[in-house]
């Protein structure tokens, strides 16, 4: 019953192990949807920012080279200037505002994955309650020492599955017995 004891230890250690490594793997499944939707955020803040600065360029020329022709009313050139000036304005407006948005997304992404979504990482007390010591064996009542395997199940009228399978129950049927 000692080799049992052990066996059945062994694969309680491994199954914690197993579990550690499940934690692991969903904590990296959080970061990877954080990176992707900050990604996101990103790609289309630059492409905001790539059609600003063309349309800022546009702006740019039109003060410097866009006159129009002479003779043009007075109010013509008031609000001709006026409109270029608050598009010009607009789209500075809209680049600046565009990389505050890429910067503070890149803010935020580092903050979740430094403050909300870490990896877990185990400590001291999980591995020494994922440990076995034999003397623990030596712990047990007498008549855990002594037990006979699968006997407990079989006292309580539990059957194993095999059997029911190779009856002709289809795995559907054992599990709305179950």
């Amino acid at each position: 019953n000692l080799g049992n004891f052990l066996y059945d230890r062994k694969l309680r250690q491994e199954q914690e192990y197993t579990i550690f490594e499940w934690r692991k793997l969903h904590a990296e499944l959080w970061r990877e949807d954080v990176r992707d939707i900050i990604e996101l955020t990103e790609k289309k803040m630059d492409n905001y920012l790539i059609i600003s600065v063309l349309e800022l360029g546009m702006c740019s020329a039109l003060f410097a080279c866009g006159r129009l022709q002479p003779g043009t009313p007075p109010w013509l050139l008031q609000l001709y200037y006026l409109t270029l000036s608050g598009a010009f304005t607009y789209l500075l407006m809209a680049v600046w505002f565009a990389m505050h948005a890429t910067v503070s997304a890149q803010c935020a992404s580092v903050r979740m994955l430094t403050q909300f979504v870490r990896l877990p990482i185990p400590d001291w007390r999980d591995f020494e309650s994922a440990r076995t010591y034999a003397q623990q064996y030596e712990t047990l009542r007498i008549e855990d020492m002594l037990r006979v395997p699968f006997m407990k199940s079989f006292a309580r009228g539990d059957q194993p599955a095999a059997p029911k399978l190779a009856q002709g129950l289809g795995y559907e049927d054992w599990v709305q017995e179950q």
